[in-house]
C-alpha cells in the first residue's frame, strides 16, 4: 500500500469515527427536539409537575392588604340559615349588607339560572288550581319584585354564566364588557364553546357584569391556568366572553372595555404560525397571558384570613375594613356543596378560592408566564448542551467529562429556578437536561466500547513484544500509542551473537531453532524487565528500544542496565547449551554477544500495510546503534555506547573509546565502553580511566600501563586496535 493510499485510509477511518460521533449525539438531540417542540401531553405533564414544585418551594407571598376576600357560605352559615340554595331574600340581604360597606365589586361564584324555589309566585303555583290561587297570582305579579335583582342593581355586582357544549339557552346573550383587539383576531386562539347557561334575565339585567365561571384543569385535574376570555360562535360570528375574574377586575375599576393584545400587534412578534394572545389590559391592570388567553396563576396557597363567613356579614358582625374597596367573591366552602378543586400547592380547596388567587396574582404584579419563544430557547439549550456533553464524553477523561456534564445540568436547573423565582418565567430544564444526559451517556458508552476495542488490539499487538506491565498500561490508556508514528527521543539497543554462522553449520534446523530460543529467551527477559520494547529478532540478533510507546524518563539508564543483565545471563545460557549439545566436540561451547547502544531522536510507530504492520523504529540514530554493535567485534568490547547514551545514563561507569569511524558514516562518532554499574567504591576504575585517557591521547607509556592494569585485561582488543591505528 502506498503512502498516499495509507493516508486516504486513515482519513476515511477518521471521517467514519467523526460520523459515528455525530450520529451518537444526533439521536438524543432529535428525540429531545421532537419532545420540546412537539409539546406532547406526557412531556407537558412532567413539565407542569416541575413548575408545581417550584410553586411549593416559593409560593406567592400573601398579605392581608391584598384587595380580595371570600364571602364564604360555609358549614356554619348553612347551619344558621338552612340548606342551600337559600331564599333569594336571604341572598339579597347578604348583597345589601356587602354593598353598604362600599366594596369594589361583589362577585357571585354561583350560577343563578333557576327561579327562587322560595319565591311567593312559585309557592302559589304549587296550590291546587282554584279561583283563590288565580287571585293570589294576580295580586303578587304586579306588586312583588325580585329583591335580589334590586340588590344587584344597587351594588357593583358580577354574576356568573356557564359556557357549555351541551344544549342550553342562548338567545339574547350580549356581554356587558366591550372588547378591543390589537393585532391578530383573538377568537382563534381562545377556548371556544357553542352555548351558554345564563342567569335569569332579570338578574342578568341588574348585574353590572357577566362572566364565565368555567375551569379548564389540566389532564391531572389540577387548575394551573385561569382563562381571562372565552369565545362563542353565533350565526357565524365570534363573540368574546369575559371570565368571571376578568369581569370582577373590570367592574372593580369601573372600566367599560377589555383590551386584548395578540401577535402581530405593534411591538409584538409571532414565533409560530398560530394566533396567540400576549397580554390583556383591564383598567389599570396589565396581565400577561398564555397563548390561549389564560393566566398561569402563581398561587399563594390556602389562607384562612382570606375568608369571611357569610353569616357574619348577614348578622352585621363582619368588619367594614375587610369589605370596603375590596373585590368580594361570594362562594361556598361547605363540605355538602362539594365545590373542590386542586391547585399546584393545595390538593383540595374551594373553587371560589381559585378566583381569589387569580385576582391576587394580578394585584400583586405577578406575571408568571411561559413565553411564546420558550420552546425555541429550550431547543437551543438542548442542542448546545447535547453537543457540549457529547464532545466532553468523547474528548475528555470520564471523571472530568462527568463533572462538566453535572455542572452544566446544575446550571440549567439553577437558571430555570432563578427565572421562576425572580422573573416569573417558566423555562423547562427537564427535556434539555435529559437530552444532554442521554448524549453524554450514549457517547460514554461509545467511548467505552471503542476503548475496549483499542485495548484488545493493544494487547494482541504488544503482548509478545512488551513486558506484561507495559501492555496493561497501554491497554488502560491506548491514547499513548499513536498509530502512524511520531518522532521521539529513544534509546536503541542492538545485540548480536558471535560465530552464529559457524555454529549453525553444525546443527540441523531443529537444533538451530532450539539454540535461538535458548539465546533469546533470557536476553528478551532482560529487556522486558527494564520496560524495553522488542522491535525484532533477526536470526541471532535482537533489536530493542526504550521510551516508546510509553514514556520512560530514564530510558538510557534502563538500556544500559538491560545490556549488563544480558552479559550476566551468558554463563547460564552456555550451561544450558552445553547440556543440550550432549558433549559434541564440534559445537562451540561458549556464547559471546556484542551490544551497541545509542540515544537520540528517531521515528517510531506502526509501519507496514493495513494487512500487516510492525511497531518499529527507524532513523539515523538507529543506524548508529547498529554500527556500534558491529564495532564491538573490532574493539573486543562487549558493550559499546554512544556519547549521548553515556551522558544520559546515570549510575554507570563508562570508558572513553575515542572517536571511531562507523561504516556508512562520514563523520566519526565518540564511543564508550560500558564497564558496569557505579557502586560508590570505584576509585580503582577512575584511576584506570585516567591512565586509559592518556593512552587514548597517544601516550605509549600510559598505553602499556593500561594494558597491564587488572581492569585493562578486559580491553586488550581495544588497545590492540589503538596500536593498529597508530
Amino acid at each position: 500500500m502506498t503512502q498516499a493510499s495509507g493516508a486516504r485510509a486513515r482519513r476515511m477511518t477518521a471521517w467514519q469515527a467523526r460520523l459515528a460521533n455525530i450520529l451518537t449525539v444526533a439521536i438524543p438531540v432529535v428525540v429531545g427536539l421532537f419532545l420540546t417542540i412537539g409539546d406532547t401531553a406526557p412531556v407537558a405533564q412532567i413539565r407542569n409537575l416541575l413548575f408545581d414544585h417550584y410553586q411549593r418551594l416559593a409560593p406567592r407571598p400573601w398579605s392581608p392588604d391584598l384587595p380580595v376576600r371570600i364571602i364564604d357560605i360555609d358549614d356554619a352559615s348553612l347551619a344558621r340559615y338552612g340548606q342551600w340554595p337559600w331564599p333569594r331574600d336571604t341572598i339579597a340581604h347578604l348583597t345589601r349588607k356587602l354593598a353598604e360597606a362600599k366594596p369594589a365589586a361583589v362577585v357571585f361564584d354561583i350560577l343563578f339560572a333557576e327561579e327562587d324555589r322560595f319565591a311567593p309566585e312559585r309557592l302559589v303555583r304549587r296550590l291546587p288550581a282554584s279561583p283563590e290561587r288565580d287571585a293570589l297570582e294576580r295580586k303578587l305579579t304586579p306588586t312583588h319584585g325580585d329583591p335580589f335583582a334590586e340588590a344587584l342593581r344597587d351594588a357593583p355586582s358580577v354574576l356568573a354564566l356557564a359556557l357549555t357544549n351541551q344544549p342550553a339557552p342562548f338567545a339574547g346573550f350580549t356581554p356587558k364588557s366591550g372588547f378591543v383587539e390589537l393585532g391578530d383576531r383573538a377568537a382563534p386562539a381562545l377556548t371556544s364553546f357553542p352555548r351558554a347557561i345564563l342567569p335569569l334575565p332579570g338578574l342578568s339585567d341588574a348585574a353590572r357584569g357577566l362572566g364565565a365561571i368555567n375551569y379548564l384543569p389540566d389532564r391531572d385535574l389540577i387548575v394551573r391556568n385561569v382563562p381571562l376570555v372565552f369565545a362563542m360562535t353565533r350565526d357565524g360570528a365570534d363573540i368574546l366572553v369575559p371570565s368571571l375574574d376578568a369581569e370582577a377586575l373590570r367592574v372593580a375599576q369601573g372600566a367599560d372595555t377589555i383590551i386584548l393584545k395578540s401577535t402581530r400587534a405593534a411591538g409584538e412578534r409571532s414565533f409560530s404560525s398560530r394566533n396567540a394572545i400576549v397580554e390583556a389590559r383591564i383598567g389599570d391592570a396589565l396581565i400577561a397571558t398564555q397563548k390561549d388567553g389564560a393566566v398561569r396563576v402563581r398561587f399563594a396557597g390556602h389562607q384562612a384570613a382570606r375568608y369571611i363567613p357569610a353569616w357574619r356579614v348577614i348578622e352585621g358582625e363582619a368588619p367594614a375594613s375587610e369589605i370596603q374597596d375590596r373585590i368580594l367573591f361570594v362562594g361556598a366552602s361547605a363540605a355538602a356543596l362539594s365545590d373542590l378543586r386542586s391547585t399546584p400547592i393545595d390538593t383540595a380547596v374551594p373553587g371560589v378560592e381559585i378566583h381569589a388567587e387569580m385576582i391576587e396574582h394580578v394585584a400583586s404584579g405577578s406575571r408568571l408566564t411561559r413565553l411564546d419563544y420558550a420552546e425555541g430557547l429550550e431547543a437551543v439549550a438542548l442542542l448546545v448542551l447535547a453537543i457540549v456533553t457529547g464532545a466532553a464524553a468523547a474528548k475528555l477523561r470520564p471523571m472530568r467529562a462527568a463533572l462538566i456534564t453535572g455542572a452544566l445540568l446544575l446550571a440549567l436547573g439553577a437558571g430555570s429556578w432563578l427565572a421562576f423565582r425572580h422573573a416569573d418565567l417558566l423555562f423547562d430544564p427537564l427535556v434539555p437536561g435529559a437530552a444532554a444526559l442521554a448524549s453524554f451517556g450514549a457517547m460514554t458508552m461509545r467511548v467505552f466500547r471503542r476503548t475496549e476495542r483499542d485495548r484488545r488490539q493493544v494487547r494482541d499487538a504488544f503482548s509478545r513484544y512488551l513486558a506484561p506491565a507495559v501492555v496493561e498500561r497501554l491497554a488502560a490508556d491506548p491514547s499513548r500509542l499513536r498509530l502512524g508514528g511520531e518522532a521521539r527521543d529513544l534509546t536503541i539497543l542492538f545485540c548480536d551473537a558471535r560465530d552464529f554462522t559457524a555454529r549453525a553449520e553444525k546443527l540441523d534446523a531443529e537444533s538451530v531453532i532450539a539454540f535461538l530460543n535458548a539465546l533469546h529467551t533470557p536476553l528478551t527477559a532482560a529487556v522486558l524487565a527494564q520496560s524495553g520494547t522488542i522491535d525484532k529478532y533477526v536470526g541471532d540478533g535482537l533489536m530493542a528500544f526504550w521510551n516508546a510507546p510509553l514514556d520512560v524518563d530514564d530510558h538510557a539508564s534502563r538500556a544500559c542496565a538491560a545490556a549488563l543483565a544480558m552479559i550476566e545471563a551468558i554463563p547460564a545460557i552456555d550451561a544450558r547449551l552445553a547440556e543440550a549439545s550432549q558433549g559434541r566436540k564440534d559445537i562451540p561451547p561458549l556464547v559471546s554477544i556484542g551490544i551497541g547502544i545509542n540515544t537520540g531522536e528517531a521515528f517510531v510507530g506502526n509501519m507496514g500495510s493495513e494487512q500487516r504492520f510492525d511497531y518499529s523504529v527507524v532513523g539515523d540514530n538507529v543506524n548508529i546503534a547498529s554500527r556500534l554493535e558491529a564495532e564491538t567485534k573490532r574493539l573486543h568490547a562487549p558493550i559499546v555506547v554512544s556519547e549521548a547514551t553515556a551522558r544520559a545514563a546515570q549510575g554507570f561507569l563508562f570508558l572513553d573509546l575515542g572517536d571511531i569511524a562507523l561504516r556508512g558514516k562520514t563523520e566519526r562518532v565518540r564511543a564508550f565502553a560500558l564497564h558496569g554499574r557505579a557502586t560508590g567504591q570505584d576509585a580503582e576504575f577512575h584511576q584506570f580511566a585516567e591512565t586509559h585517557a592518556r593512552a587514548l591521547d597517544g601516550d605509549a607509556g600510559a598505553l602499556a600501563a593500561a594494558r597491564a592494569h587488572p581492569l585493562g585485561r578486559a580491553y586488550a582488543g581495544v588497545y590492540g586496535s589503538m596500536e593498529a591505528d597508530a
